[in-house]
């Protein structure tokens, strides 16, 4: 005769693991997108030390996108950065309420719509890093010799949106390839 299968009627201590971790994801891009995104890092050999000079969050970068259109021109990827950025943290963040959704309703669709929203997160988030190298290459570095040295540099914003989608993304397609 065959055996039934029991259903299981509690939450797996997978499934937990993989809302807790989709949830932090998520925190940590919301929370990289209002911190510094850039600083302007400067070495001087008159004072022979590295300070931080300027900081800009994406708000400010988009004033300065803004005010460079008026006068005819653009920050150069910012507008690919900040689509990037915000698509990430979105998608971690539709990632972490699919799975949330998942246990209460125990849909497997929930999951693998999760999954797909990780990937999305995933990817969007090392796209922003790129386009961010990219933006902060195109304003240039300032080399006046043994004096003055100056570039611009992604910050911890950029940096915790990455961790946020590589954490909340990677749980969200570890938890949709899991059965």
């Amino acid at each position: 005769m065959a055996k039934k299968r029991k259903k299981s009627k509690g939450i797996s201590l997978i499934s937990l693991v993989v809302v807790l971790f989709v949830i932090v994801g998520a925190a940590l891009a919301f929370t990289g997108l209002f911190l510094d995104w850039t600083a302007v890092y400067t070495e001087s050999e008159l004072v022979d030390k590295s300070s931080v000079d300027g900081e800009r969050t994406l708000e400010d970068w988009s004033e300065a996108n803004d005010l460079k259109g008026e006068l005819g021109g653009e920050v150069k990827y910012f507008t690919v950065t900040n689509l990037f950025a915000w698509v990430a943290a979105a998608a971690v963040a539709a990632a972490a309420v699919l799975f949330v959704l998942k246990l209460i309703i125990r849909l497997r669709l929930l999951s693998t719509l999760g999954g797909i929203a990780g990937i999305i997160g995933l990817l969007s988030a090392a796209l922003a890093l790129v386009f961010t190298f990219l933006m902060c290459k195109e304003m240039g570095s300032v080399d006046a010799g043994e004096l003055v040295k100056s570039q611009v540099l992604p910050a911890v914003g950029c940096y915790l949106l990455l961790a946020g989608g590589v954490v909340g993304g990677g749980a969200a397609i570890a938890g949709a390839i899991k059965k």
